[in-house]
């Protein structure tokens, strides 16, 4: 019995370490910068996105297919929930969008510092004259808005 109850204890100790070893969470960073990546279209490859004013896109770019790609960096933690892709500017219309892909970006040491998300927009959504994409977000801690454009933006949908 005291070979038991030895095992047991040292068992314990063994959990209360483990628990204590464990990482605990430390609060999300905020979100301190949006900023569109590239673009592309099932019959285009990437297209980079201008980072800085007026953030159009090279002229003669026309996304082919029938489905809008962006992929966007989002420095610190958005709300998710309050993530919206609106057409032309931050009033305006909001626009339909399926996520893709949502990659964390880390720092050196493992920590979550952001994230990389791709979204599917239709064409029907944006239409086929020159149209100006708004993305914005909130910080999920304070909702302080943030936001990022895209100009320039022509689409041509595929053929039937």
């Amino acid at each position: 019995m005291p070979q038991i109850l030895r095992t047991l204890c040292a068992l314990f100790a063994l959990l209360c370490l483990a628990s204590a070893a464990q990482v605990s969470a430390a609060p999300a960073p905020p979100l301190t910068q949006v900023v569109p990546v590239a673009l592309r279209a099932e019959g285009t490859v990437w297209i980079p996105a201008e980072e800085a004013y007026p953030n159009r896109l090279p002229e003669g770019v026309i996304f082919r297919g029938e489905h809008l790609y962006v992929k966007t960096r989002f420095i610190g933690y958005p709300a998710w929930s309050l993530l919206t892709y609106r057409s032309g500017s931050e009033t305006g219309r909001t626009l339909s969008y399926t996520e893709v892909e949502r990659k964390p970006l880390t720092d050196e040491l493992r920590i979550i510092v952001g994230y990389e998300q791709t979204v599917m927009i239709p064409f029907a959504e944006l239409g086929t004259a020159e149209s100006d994409l708004c993305i914005a977000a909130a910080d999920a801690a304070s909702s302080a808005p943030r936001y990022a454009y895209v100009r320039g933006i022509r689409t041509e949908r595929s053929p039937q």
